[in-house]
């Protein structure tokens, strides 16, 4: 039989005496400068590998990322050197989520990775996706290190994401799990049992007629689109994981009872199961404005409503967004750029915006500001009487011209009304949301939920989370597939967000009810800063521009470990961000899960495994140390 050898490059990079202090890309580097650095470039005779020689060489330290450019096929490709517990590794050098920002400008803790955009979090001893919005992993090349020189190899034409391995089905695993739910969490989930060696069967069940679609990328793009640009994988992929899909159809019925556990669809199928995800999101909630029916209004939380709203663009010369908020700012920046004919006015009836009730007047103020530069209006407070056909009536009769209207209402309401009527076997939070622990288990042991149709809680400040962040929602997911799996994870990753405004990034770690105070380090007007929110002293969170420090990663993993000092002490000048860093590494508390979880994905205690015990309920808002949330926080890296 014959085998298919994988043909790889070795890269010889060798160190030299006259090290600089500083190491460029070769692409950053003059002809003369190259000349002294690249001795020889040659194919050698074996396996057509290539020879490239490095005469001025640093090697990387310990946690540096080093960037170097490699030949892939007839083009230059950038990777990355670090080193990790004295050993060095070898990566792509683009984030896999847009194949675009440079990961050689993120920042390293122990052996996970930040993306410096996106937040997406990599294992560099492996490559593996540790975090969202990637769902990709990084190529890994093999490194031998010798005394003087350093040999990475690698194909001669090298990937520039690798698809993680899944697991297929296995006829003989009788085992039966249901996802209900379009988005975020429920793709998660899916793929999650798949890559940790689910072979059972797997039912999804969505009320819209595609696959999970990433609803994030939707308001970044909308003119040159079609449905399968927002796909997480091509249905291909969900054939040959053996995913049973009924698209369009609702679940009508959840019966619990242990002889014969089933939901029925709204066409009267039943599908049989032994553990169910409820990932099923939220709707949004009509606000009662006079004459609404008068204008084509879109709500932009489907698939469906994009398609639709970008077709109506093309004829329309004026545009209302009613709703200030991070995804309205956004489509409202995306059709400023790729519809620059069409006049949009931004406006919001509430007294304090969204956007404002969640980060304050400063960088509200900055970011409208940034808006009315661009060329959109912006009305604040203002009230709306009703709508006409072609128009909008305020409270005092002021008109304003409007062909269509983009609605963000401040109020959204769960889908869980299939859970209301399955014999109350649920326990709901005031707004209807599916409560469960942090496991992501609901009160019957068999049945999870996770994203924003559930209350989840938070282990940073001992509250219930909603799920109203993306990566939250993915990253629930993702903690209901260990726990359907009996793996006992609860859910501990911090939410890291991002937005971008005409070309400014902000990105958030955390979430938080309510602030009472802020601490802005650095300078608004520069777009080069991090806002620190507080409630009682405690920092809850930070938003803040992508900077060489890499400063909201740092309070992610600061938040984590449980590791950021009182906001007052951040005020005074007591502790900055560059301390918080200080105190993280020196605990070492930080590092990658998922390849260890892995490695042990088959030594579970038996009587955790869902698909023997079948205990009615668990305890949901796990028992937690109130007395470790309310003590003050401590600085660990303080001698």
């Amino acid at each position: 039989m014959r085998r298919r050898i994988l043909k790889l490059i070795p890269i010889f990079l060798f160190a030299s005496k006259g090290i600089r202090s500083s190491c460029k890309l070769q692409s950053d580097l003059t002809e003369e400068q190259k000349k002294g650095i690249i001795q020889t470039a040659q194919m050698l005779d074996y396996n057509n590998t290539q020879l490239i020689t490095y005469t001025s060489f640093k090697k990387p330290k310990e946690g540096e990322l080093m960037p170097f450019v490699i030949q892939n096929g007839d083009e230059d490709y950038q990777i990355i050197l670090t080193r990790y517990q004295g050993k060095i590794y070898a990566f792509g050098s683009l984030c896999p989520y847009d194949l675009e920002t440079d990961l050689s400008e993120g920042i390293c803790f122990g052996d996970k990775l930040y993306c410096p955009k996106h937040g997406c979090q990599f294992d560099i001893t492996n490559g593996m996706v540790e975090g969202p919005p990637s769902i990709d992993n990084l190529p890994k090349f093999g490194v031998k290190e010798n005394q003087d020189s350093i040999e990475v190899y690698a194909p001669l034409i090298v990937p520039k994401k690798i698809i993680p391995q899944y697991h297929f089905r296995d006829y003989n695993d009788q085992r039966k799990v249901i996802i209900y739910g379009g988005g975020a969490a429920a793709f998660a989930c899916l793929t999650t049992l798949r890559e940790f060696g689910y072979t059972g069967e797997l039912s999804y069940v969505s009320n819209e007629n595609y696959m999970p679609y990433d609803k994030t990328k939707m308001s970044k793009r909308i003119k040159a689109t079609k449905p399968e640009d927002f796909f997480f994988r091509k249905d291909k992929w969900y054939q040959a994981i053996a995913v049973d899909a009924h698209l369009g159809r609702r679940i009508s019925y959840v019966n619990n009872k242990h002889s014969n556990t089933y939901v029925e669809l709204d066409d009267s199928n039943k599908i049989a199961y032994d553990t169910i995800l409820i990932a099923t999101g939220t709707d949004p909630v009509h606000p009662p404005i006079k004459g609404i029916e008068n204008q084509p209004v879109f709500y932009f939380n489907s698939l469906d409503s994009h398609q639709q709203l970008k077709e109506k663009l093309k004829t329309i010369n004026d545009l209302s967004i009613i709703g200030i908020n991070t995804m309205s700012l956004e489509v409202a920046q995306t059709i400023r750029q790729e519809y620059p004919n069409i006049k949009i006015n931004i406006i919001d009836p509430n007294d304090e915006s969204q956007f404002q009730v969640q980060y304050g007047p400063d960088l509200t103020n900055l970011v409208l500001d940034l808006h009315v530069e661009k060329g959109i209006n912006v009305y604040e407070n203002i009230k709306i009487k009703k709508f006409e056909k072609d128009s909008i009536i305020f409270k005092g009769n002021k008109k304003l011209k409007s062909d269509a209207v983009i609605l963000f209402p401040s109020t959204v309401a769960p889908k869980t009304e299939f859970a209301e009527v399955s014999d109350h076997q649920f326990e709901f939070d005031t707004a209807g949301r599916v409560k469960v622990d942090y496991f992501q288990r609901t009160d019957i042991k068999r049945i999870f939920a996770a994203g924003s149709c559930a209350n989840t809680y938070y282990y940073t400040n001992g509250t219930g989370h909603i799920g109203d962040q993306w990566q939250a929602c993915y990253n629930q997911g993702i903690t209901a597939a260990y726990n359907m799996l009996a793996l006992n994870v609860p859910w501990h990753q911090i939410p890291f967000t991002y937005t971008e405004q005409f070309g400014k990034v902000l990105q958030q770690t955390s979430s938080w009810p309510q602030f009472d105070e802020i601490h802005i380090e650095g300078d608004l007007k520069k777009w080069d800063f991090i806002i620190y929110y507080g409630m009682n002293d405690f920092v809850v969170g930070a938003v803040g521009t992508p900077s060489k420090q890499n400063r909201v990663a740092i309070v992610n993993e600061g938040i984590r470990c449980k590791n950021v000092p009182f906001l007052s002490d951040l005020k005074n000048g007591k502790y900055s961000t560059k301390d918080i860093e200080t105190a993280v590494r020196k605990i070492k508390k930080s590092g990658c899960y998922k390849s260890t979880l892995y490695k042990f994905r088959y030594d579970i205690v038996p009587e955790y495994n869902l698909w023997t015990f079948r205990d009615n309920m668990s305890t949901f808002y796990f028992p937690y140390d109130n007395a470790e949330i309310s003590a003050a926080p401590k600085m660990k890296g303080d001698e």
